[in-house]
């Protein structure tokens, strides 16, 4: 009977690992430079820019004083990343493989500037302007 507990024990030992790591899925990382064209059209690299990854999951990083950025623990599959930096943004996807870092260069460039006005806001302003020319004597 002990050495049958005792062989039951044993295999455990050797099993039970062996399922435990094959139900893991190993992890990837994103590393890369934030960068975008100085006055010279030389690469200037950027700090503080906020950069977003979105996929399996999302998760938020900033850049170094060097540009730099990196976030691990990264499930497999297609991020986008988007970057923000003042009148500066950029978007691009890219894979992550269990195991493995992808490296990624993020050029910014200058963001589109919008502007929508609506016949609402136009006559808003209008009577604004008419209320404010009005002036009150007491």
């Amino acid at each position: 009977m002990r050495k049958s507990v005792a062989y039951v024990v044993s295999i455990l030992l050797f099993v039970l690992p062996a399922f435990a790591q094959g139900g893991s899925t190993a992890s990837g990382s994103i590393r890369g430079d934030v960068f975008t064209k100085g006055t010279n059209g030389e690469p200037a690299v950027l700090p503080g820019v906020l950069i977003v990854l979105h996929g399996p999951i999302t998760k938020e990083t900033e850049s170094d004083a060097k540009g730099a950025f990196g976030v691990d623990g990264l499930p497999p599959g297609t991020y986008q990343i988007e970057s923000n930096a003042p009148g500066l943004y950029a978007a691009l996807a890219v894979e992550v493989r269990a195991g493995t870092s992808s490296t990624v260069p993020v050029g910014m460039n200058v963001a589109a500037v919008t502007s929508t006005t609506s016949p609402q806001l136009t006559r808003l302003k209008a009577m604004d302007c008419a209320f404010s020319r009005k002036v009150h004597h007491a």
